[in-house]
């Protein structure tokens, strides 16, 4: 892959530095330092670590943000900002995204932050148009689109006026082992825009298949332009 910055290549390399820690990093600790019989907390402790890792990773460039949000007493997430050129990166297991993915896809809204995010998309093409999307309630769609707004508001205050596009970062694991990592655009209605395999910047032993959850597509270097009116004319005529 041929990143069009020296900041995004920066940018995945410290991402996929810090998804490629797991329990096995931290198992130790925990057992020290909360519980050996119990490993309850364990999972957002991994999360935890992944936070300080980003802000390491990132602290000596200044138009590199890492956002601390809280979206309930009990989780918070890291987005990734890079203010040179608007883009914001969402970090995610592939089975976490892939559940995301298909609570979005059956009812057509979420409170997940992900689809929030997503309106930043609103001018990618899909690959692949999900033909469901289209019965879905035009007048619910758009008061839906309000609280999205409303949602990446509150996540990331002024800012959000400067996210220009949203990128998910998704990491597969075997045996708390990071093997395999995707860069996906979305469309603003979850669906896949662009898709680029970023595994080989991982530091893996592994040498299975890297087969990721609900792998939407072959990897995409662009993105292919599709004519949506023309079917959607289509459609209306049936």
């Amino acid at each position: 892959m041929n990143f069009s910055t020296a900041n995004e290549q920066t940018i995945i390399s410290g991402i996929l530095h810090a998804m490629s820690i797991t329990e096995k990093d931290l198992a130790d600790d925990f057992r020290e330092a909360i519980s050996k019989t119990n490993r309850n907390g364990l999972p957002s402790a991994v999360w935890a670590r992944r936070s300080d890792d980003l802000v390491d990773q990132f602290k000596q460039f200044y138009n590199i943000e890492v956002f601390h949000i809280s979206r309930s007493r009990l989780w918070q997430i890291e987005p990734i900002f890079n203010r040179v050129t608007g883009d914001l990166y969402l970090l995610f297991t592939d089975t976490n995204l892939a559940r995301v993915k298909r609570k979005y896809l059956s009812k057509g809204f979420s409170t997940h932050y992900l689809p929030s995010f997503l309106l930043k998309n609103s001018d990618l093409l899909p690959i692949e148009e999900n033909m469901e999307l289209l019965l879905f309630d035009k007048e619910a769609v758009k008061k839906n689109d309000w609280k999205r707004q409303k949602d990446i508001e509150k996540m990331i205050g002024k800012d959000a006026k400067n996210v220009k596009k949203v990128i998910t970062v998704s990491v597969s694991y075997h045996e708390n082992e990071a093997i395999a990592a995707l860069l996906k655009e979305y469309t603003s209605d979850f669906e896949l825009s662009k898709e680029t395999d970023v595994s080989y910047m991982l530091k893996t032993t592994y040498s299975g298949d890297n087969i990721m959850v609900d792998k939407d597509t072959p990897s995409y270097e662009s993105v292919q332009s599709l004519v949506t009116l023309k079917r959607s004319e289509n459609i209306s005529n049936k």
